[in-house]
């Protein structure tokens, strides 16, 4: 009986030994990949090329989480795990979200003709009576983006435009007298409108105001508790970070003062938010399978070789590769970027969620998102 229990006392020891030695190696390995993304965001803020947050996650859990740099440089109040950003085009991916929710509860279908679902609204110009709203959320529509808008509106990076202060009904006019650059499902031209219009659409789908559409059916129910969408100049959002761009020739920074916060349904929130939020496209739960499918295919596959959209994502993997969005590594991933105004903002899930990036900047015109999402994924992925 001694016997029995001091080999069972060795093969014990022997298989915590074995443990404790298979997981020195792993362990080494996040203590050696955090040093690296230190040592890479330090040397961002250092140049002035970054100032935000960066969340990383593995399979869910964070590995990496830093804040730096200046959110109000007025104040010297720092950047915090709680100061918001302008999230620009990644909201998109919320949008499509609201949207596969809305299908899933029978209110609207993707296939509808955006005629229809603006039948309730008067415009002096037209939409092409085969718009769908699959074609908006594509960006296979056919409308334009900013560069479609009048001259005049272009000058001084687009400060009338931004100040014009819409009304649905005014800004649905203002785009429906646009020149289109193509026909419906004919071909990609990336139209920031497209997107502004189902924002409008979801609006009037449940007869709220956009900020609540996203309370009710997204943050809340995720527990995204730092984003928040606000479409009114008047309103205050509490720990927002201020928006500046670099001027060169002067060695200045200028704050951005003309974001016109009724257009586009502008949506702030945080690195760490936008990680769980990633984390949702491969969890079938808040959305069913069918619509997570949905949102992360190719619909171009037919019309583009070398551009790969999904809703609100750019997909990329074997078969569907995209110089949008594309970071050169071989593992599959969704993403999308945006900036405006001053704010710079990237998500990207790699090999369905197996790692997260998400950051945000508020020194728009210094950072490179994609270039320093690149240099992440190097780190991060053997």
């Amino acid at each position: 009986m001694k016997q029995f229990h001091a080999g069972l006392f060795v093969v014990i020891m022997l298989y915590l030994a074995t443990g404790c030695m298979s997981r020195k190696p792993e362990a080494a390995k996040q203590h050696s990949r955090a040093e690296a993304l230190t040592a890479l965001f330090q040397k961002q803020h250092e140049e002035d090329l970054f100032h935000g947050g960066v969340v990383i996650s593995h399979k869910g859990e964070t590995i990496y989480e830093n804040y730096l740099g200046v959110a109000d440089r007025t104040w010297d109040i720092p950047v915090r795990e709680n100061v918001k950003f302008d999230i620009a085009s990644v909201n998109k991916s919320m949008t499509a979200a609201l949207v596969m929710k809305a299908v899933e509860a029978n209110k609207i279908n993707l296939d509808d003709y955006l005629v229809n679902l603006l039948s309730g609204f008067t415009f002096e110009g037209h939409f092409h009576p085969e718009i769908t709203l699959h074609h908006l959320l594509t960006h296979t529509s056919g409308l334009p983006d900013y560069d479609g808008i009048p001259k005049a509106l272009q000058a001084n990076q687009f400060l009338e435009f931004k100040r014009s202060r819409f009304t649905n009904a005014e800004y649905i006019n203002f785009i429906s007298q646009l020149e289109q650059v193509g026909e419906p499902g004919q071909q990609f031209h990336y139209s920031n409108f497209a997107y502004h219009l189902v924002a409008i659409i979801l609006e009037t789908t449940y007869a709220q105001p956009f900020g609540e559409i996203l309370k009710d059916k997204l943050t809340k129910p995720l527990g995204l508790k730092n984003t928040i969408s606000e479409s009114k100049n008047e309103n205050t959002i509490p720990f927002l970070a201020k928006a500046y761009n670099y001027e060169e020739s002067k060695g200045e920074w200028h704050e951005n003062l003309f974001i016109d916060l009724s257009l586009g349904r502008r949506i702030f929130s945080t690195a760490s938010d936008l990680n769980r939020w990633a984390n949702v496209m491969d969890n079938p739960g808040y959305l069913n399978k069918q619509s997570l499918d949905l949102m992360k295919t190719n619909h171009l596959a037919a019309i583009s070789n070398d551009i790969s959209y999904g809703y609100g994502w750019v997909i990329i993997d074997a078969e569907n590769k995209s110089r949008m969005g594309d970071l050169g590594i071989n593992q599959p991933y969704i993403i999308h970027g945006g900036s405006t105004e001053g704010y710079k903002a990237l998500l990207v899930s790699i090999n369905s969620g197996e790692y997260i990036i998400s950051f945000l900047s508020n020194v728009g015109n210094r950072t490179r998102e994609l270039e320093l999402a690149k240099e992440i994924a190097n780190i991060i992925i053997e």
